[in-house]
C-alpha cells in the first residue's frame, strides 16, 4: 500500500510541475555542464535567451512552439542551472557543441537580447547550420550607441554591493518599461535577475567570454539566412536603433514591431509573439500568414 502510494504521490507531483523534473538535461560541453529541454518534433528551433534571464524566458513559448517544431531551449554557461564559467568560452562554441550533442545538423535560431549576438555571430560561423533567424531586442556587437544613465546607476549599485538595488534599477530601466504594469511579469523578471545575479553583476571579475575578433556589425551583409527582426515599441532606444541596422543590413530581413512591449516582449505579448515566430518558420501551413502580412509591420 504505501509503495503504491508513493507512485501516486510522485506522478502527481510531476503533473504539478509540468512534469518539467523529467525534462530537464544536461551535456558536458567544452567542459562545463550545459543545462537544456528538447521537445516536439519537425525542424529544429533553437532557443537563446538573453543576459538578464535564463531559459525559463522562454516558458511562454516552449511547450506551444513544440506542437509544430522541435523545440531546444538551454542556459546559457553561467545562467540558470548550467555550470558557471571557471575559464575563458565562447557561447557561440557552446551552441555548436550542444548540436552536436544533439546531432542537429541545421536549426532556426531565436536570439533574444544577447541571445541574438550570439544567433548572428552563429549564422555568420556556422551558416551551413541555420535555417531562419529571429532577433527579438537583440544586441550588436560593434553598435555603437551610448550606455544609458538608469544602465550606469545599476552598475554603480552593484559596484557599491548594493543588490536588491541594483535588481530595483533593472526594472525602473528603459529596458523593462511596461513590466512593472504587469505583478506576475514583474515577479518573474525579478527572479531571474535574482537568481542569474552572479553573471550580469560580475563587474569587478568579469566572466571571461570570448567572442569573434571581427565585429558583427561589419558583416551582417555576409548573412544569407532568412531573418526576421522583432522589437518592441517601448523597449529602450538603442535596442530599437539596433532592430533598425539589423533590418536595413541583413539582405531580405524583415522587421516587426510589437505594439506596448519592451524589452522580454515574448513574455509580455505571448500569444503574439507565438503567431509571428509560427508563421515565419512554417509560413506554407500557417493559417494566419496572410492576415500577418495583410496587417502590415505592427501587432
Amino acid at each position: 500500500m504505501k509503495k503504491h502510494f508513493s507512485i501516486i504521490l510522485v506522478l502527481a507531483l510531476g503533473l504539478l510541475l509540468g512534469a518539467q523534473i523529467f525534462a530537464q538535461k544536461t551535456a558536458d560541453v567544452g567542459g562545463a555542464k550545459i543545462s537544456y529541454e528538447l521537445r516536439g518534433r519537425g525542424r529544429t528551433v533553437v532557443l537563446i535567451h538573453g543576459g538578464l534571464a535564463d531559459s525559463r524566458v522562454w516558458d511562454e513559448q516552449f511547450k506551444p512552439l513544440a506542437k509544430r517544431f522541435r523545440v531546444l531551449r538551454y542556459d546559457l554557461r553561467g545562467y540558470g542551472k548550467s555550470d558557471f564559467p571557471q575559464r575563458e568560452f565562447s557561447h557561440v562554441d557552446d551552441l555548436y557543441a550542444l548540436l552536436k550533442f544533439l546531432k542537429i545538423e541545421k536549426a532556426s535560431l531565436v536570439g533574444l537580447s544577447i541571445g541574438g549576438v550570439i544567433a548572428a555571430d552563429f549564422a555568420l560561423a556556422h551558416p551551413e547550420m541555420v535555417d531562419k533567424l529571429i532577433f527579438v531586442s537583440a544586441g550588436l556587437r560593434g553598435d555603437r550607441s551610448p550606455v544609458d544613465a538608469e544602465t550606469i546607476a545599476v552598475y554603480k549599485a552593484v559596484q557599491a554591493g548594493e543588490r536588491e538595488k541594483a535588481i530595483d534599477l533593472w526594472l525602473d530601466n528603459p529596458l523593462f518599461s511596461t513590466v512593472k504594469a504587469d505583478p506576475a511579469l514583474a515577479a518573474k523578471t525579478r527572479l531571474m535577475l535574482a537568481d542569474n545575479y552572479k553573471y550580469w553583476a560580475a563587474v569587478e571579475k568579469p566572466v571571461p567570454v570570448r567572442w569573434p575578433k571581427e565585429l558583427t556589425i561589419d558583416h551582417l551583409a555576409e548573412i544569407k539566412a532568412p531573418s526576421l527582426v522583432v522589437v518592441g515599441d517601448r523597449d529602450a532606444p538603442h535596442i530599437r536603433s539596433i532592430a533598425e541596422t539589423l533590418n536595413q543590413k541583413i539582405a531580405g530581413a524583415r522587421k516587426i514591431v510589437v505594439a506596448g512591449a519592451s524589452h522580454h516582449l515574448n513574455l509580455e505579448k505571448p500569444e503574439e509573439f507565438n503567431r509571428l515566430v509560427t508563421d515565419f518558420l512554417a509560413p506554407k501551413d500557417s493559417p494566419t500568414t496572410k492576415k500577418s502580412a495583410a496587417s502590415g509591420k505592427r501587432f
